[in-house]
């Protein structure tokens, strides 16, 4: 006996102890802490631009509606000249002249309307720097 405690009770301390450790050192790796994973860990980033409604049920356009975040330190210019739909080979221009600025830390929306996209062409949504699949 040690200190009062029998074999079978220091047997199932030890386990428990080993079982903890084991359940510990697990859930550490899956998820580590910050000082483990340090500032420079990667990390994912919202995206800066989302389509969040597609409506090509009307006969005679295409509305796309966008929401714009800008993380950056300088205003986001955005021009509905500088974005267009790729539906296959056609390429569809913005029928919106709308521009605006999105702040540092912003977000803004905005529905661009197009031309009626061929029937079964795969759309991809294209901005400067950024293509986005329909």
């Amino acid at each position: 006996m040690v200190m009062g405690l029998g074999r079978g009770t220091l047997n199932a301390v030890l386990l428990a102890t080993a079982a903890g450790l084991a359940i510990g050192g697990v859930a550490g790796v899956v998820s580590p802490t910050f000082a483990e994973a340090g500032p420079s860990a990667p990390h994912r980033a919202a995206p800066a631009t989302v389509v969040t409604d597609v409506d090509v049920l009307t006969g005679d356009h295409m509305s796309i509606t966008v929401r714009f975040s800008n993380p950056g330190r300088a205003p986001r210019h955005v021009a509905a000249t500088d974005i267009s739909v790729s539906a296959g080979a056609v390429v569809l221009r913005s029928r919106t002249t709308s521009a605006f600025d999105v702040r540092p830390g912003a977000t803004a929306t905005s529905t661009f309307d197009f031309d009626t996209p061929p029937t079964g062409a795969s759309l991809t949504l294209n901005l400067p720097g950024e293509a986005l699949p329909l």
